[in-house]
């Protein structure tokens, strides 16, 4: 049984872990963002929830001299720390939409949208692996979106299909 536990153990780790450097990775993007979405992960009562009660059973385990789930405990609450510090926008290598990173090479093509609710907005739709992506981007910066994305070589979809 003390095998399976330690099993257990190690695979919370190494999962908690791996969202860790996927969002410390999507974190490095960002920092090359030119244009920047409004579009921000705004937290939400359940993050705040998970990572107080995550802190809540790190402190049990320590209490108790439960030291083998510590390392999953603590991954968890970092990527819960690290998920909610994720920025989207376009940067001169591609687009960075939450933790995903898009070339400009595996763009099929991008659309703008007007946004109905707000007049200071727009949103571009981003066509790539199979799967569309939304930023919403400052209306002012229209211009420079779309001469960013024709120079890298990005087509214009006039009807995008959804998924």
């Amino acid at each position: 049984m003390d095998v399976w536990v330690g099993v257990l153990a190690f695979v919370l780790f190494l999962g908690f872990g791996t969202a860790v450097m996927v969002c410390i990775n999507a974190i490095k993007r960002q920092t090359g963002i030119i244009i920047k979405s409004r579009i921000k992960h705004k937290i939400n009562s359940a993050e705040v929830i998970y990572a107080n009660l995550g802190l809540v059973v790190l402190a049990v385990l320590v209490y108790f001299k439960l030291f083998l789930f510590v390392p999953a405990v603590f991954a968890f609450v970092l990527f819960i720390v690290l998920s909610t510090q994720i920025q989207s926008g376009l940067t001169a290598e591609g687009a960075v939409v939450g933790t995903s990173f898009i070339d400009w090479e595996f763009m099929d093509g991008y659309k703008f949208v007007n946004d109905e609710n707000d007049s200071n907005v727009i949103i571009l739709k981003i066509r790539a692996n199979r799967r569309q992506y939304v930023l919403v981007c400052d209306r002012r910066d229209r211009v420079e979106i779309k001469k960013m994305l024709t120079d890298n070589g990005v087509k214009v979809i006039q009807v995008m299909k959804t998924d």
